[in-house]
């Protein structure tokens, strides 16, 4: 890129109203004459050629508009770190033609080679004083910007480490927030950092919130359970205790039901076995009362005595079979009844009062328990809802303060920055950051004043004593020297202060187009 740029010669052919014109350059070259005789026609001339804008970068068509003409053509000599060169554009026929030393050139490669030698902004910042301050704000923040390097990280923590103005660098310690940055960074950029915390904020604020339901709604449950004061261990021990005297008495109840039931066995059998006995008895005395017939049933002719033998004797055989048969069951019977008197019957209601006694004592014990336990569970969970929420809780802490750690570095970078681009200027103040009190954070924003007044409350005077001003400046940053054309000179009243050419504009009522040019004295 180019470093000093010298205007030797422009020419305009049909530019602007201007039918034929050539203009020399000296270091200072003074253009004069009554309105409408070409004069910022002819400074818009050169950055015409160059880019085909007019003075503020807007696309500029310089055809005359009150007469015929055939081409319009502006010819540019100029001397680029002392080797010259001439850049030609016109327009024919309604179509645009590039010449670069007097070679014809596509657009593209015309552009390219304009764009080789010197930036577009740059160039009209540093010519026209007023370009400077008809950008958008954010193009003016960025040309103001583009040359200053932003402070180092180590300069920005020693300074929002400082404890007083008049505290030497050296025996600046790094506060917290700093010595935290500086570790941190030295793994991520600080736009990773408000990312990744930005979003840990968000999300811990939101785990905070419900673990704090969480406590509340725990605790709540906790309150509504009677506190017994109850040691869940002696509980525990009381009540296998308890159940060790219920299995005793269980086992001891068994055993008399046991008995009992026998009992009741044997004397539903011996009633069973007396109602045989009784059958057997009525069977026997039955036979036994039967009458011995002396005469035959069917023709009632007398029994000799064997035949009432036999009778006889079958009926004591009948009786004989009948009196075994129930000495029979009647000794069953009184086996039955020694059976039963042998087993003694057990009286239990004592043991079953105290086996009540001892359930209802159970399930209260189990009921004390079961709310001891469900206590102490609930008291666990409070317990470790209560440690979460302070877990989350140091956690967001800890997030809140990375990201005001950011907001403060960010506010010491700005206040430095700024600083140092304020420190370029003697009447001009800049503002480059924004201060939003929502958000307790530094935006980007940009504003130039002199004393106190914007830009578009300066008289014309004033705006060329900015301008100029301004251009000092972005020649110390970018290094480049190139012409200045102050326009409406007349209205200017200070010293002009340019690195190497001026060219100057001013109205002269009734007076010809006139261009003059001076050898400065250096």
């Amino acid at each position: 890129m180019a470093n000093h740029v010298r205007f030797i010669q422009w020419e305009g052919i049909n530019f602007a109203g201007l039918r034929s014109e050539i203009v020399k350059y000296g270091d200072v070259t003074k253009l004069s004459g009554k309105n409408g005789e070409g004069k910022s026609s002819i400074g818009t001339g050169p950055v015409w050629t160059l880019w085909g804008c007019d003075l503020f970068g807007k696309t500029h068509n310089p055809s005359p508009t009150n007469y015929e003409y055939d081409v319009v053509r502006a010819i540019l000599t100029l001397s680029v770190d002392g080797e010259e060169m001439t850049f030609e554009r016109g327009i024919d026929g309604g179509d645009t033609v590039y010449l670069v030393d007097g070679t014809p050139k596509s657009a593209t490669k015309f552009k390219e080679a304009v764009a080789a030698l010197f930036d577009k902004e740059d160039f009209l910042a540093l010519y026209n004083p007023g370009f400077f301050f008809t950008q958008h704000w954010t193009k003016q923040r960025e040309q103001i910007l583009k040359y200053t390097v932003p402070p180092a990280k180590a300069e920005v923590f020693k300074e929002m480490s400082r404890t007083s103005p008049d505290q030497k660098t050296k025996d600046i310690g790094l506060n917290p927030a700093a010595s935290k940055l500086d570790e941190l960074t030295k793994k991520k950029s600080l736009d990773d950092l408000k990312d990744t915390f930005s979003k840990d904020k968000t999300q811990l604020e939101k785990q905070h919130i419900a673990a704090q339901s969480r406590t509340r709604t725990l605790q709540e449950q906790l309150d509504r359970l009677s506190d017994t004061g109850d040691n869940l261990e002696a509980l525990r021990l009381e009540h296998a205790a308890l159940l060790d005297r219920i299995k005793v008495i269980e086992q001891g109840t068994e055993a008399a039901r046991e008995t009992n039931r026998k009992r009741s066995f044997l004397s539903a059998q011996i009633e069973a076995v007396r109602t045989q006995v009784k059958a057997a008895a009525d069977r026997y005395m039955l036979v036994y009362n039967e009458p011995i017939d002396d005469s035959c049933p069917a023709c009632k002719r007398p029994l000799d005595d064997e035949a009432v033998k036999a009778v006889t004797d079958s009926k004591e055989k009948r009786k004989e079979q009948l009196r075994g048969e129930h000495a029979e069951i009647v000794a069953k019977r009184k086996q039955l009844e020694a059976e039963l008197a042998a087993l003694e019957p057990v009286d239990i209601d004592d043991e079953q009062l105290e086996l009540q006694g001892l359930e209802s004592n159970r399930r209260e014990l189990e009921e004390r328990i079961r709310i001891s336990k469900e206590r102490q569970r609930l008291q666990e969970e409070v317990a470790a809802a209560k440690q979460s929420e302070v877990d989350i809780h140091t956690r967001l802490k800890e997030s809140i303060f990375i990201l005001d750690a950011i907001k403060a570095y960010r506010a010491k970078e700005a206040e430095i920055q700024a600083g140092k681009v304020q420190s370029l200027f003697t009447s001009l103040s800049i503002r480059l950051f924004d201060y939003v009190k929502s958000s307790n954070e530094y935006t980007p924003a940009f504003s130039i004043q002199m004393d106190g007044k914007d830009y578009a409350a300066l008289s014309v005077g004033e705006k060329i004593t900015a301008g100029l001003e301004l251009i000092e400046v972005l020649h110390k940053q970018s290094g480049l020297i190139a012409p200045t054309f102050i326009d409406g000179i007349g209205e200017y009243t200070g010293n002009i202060a340019v690195y190497d050419q001026v060219i100057t504009a001013r109205a002269v009522k009734g007076q010809r187009l006139k261009i003059e040019t001076e050898v400065a004295v250096r």
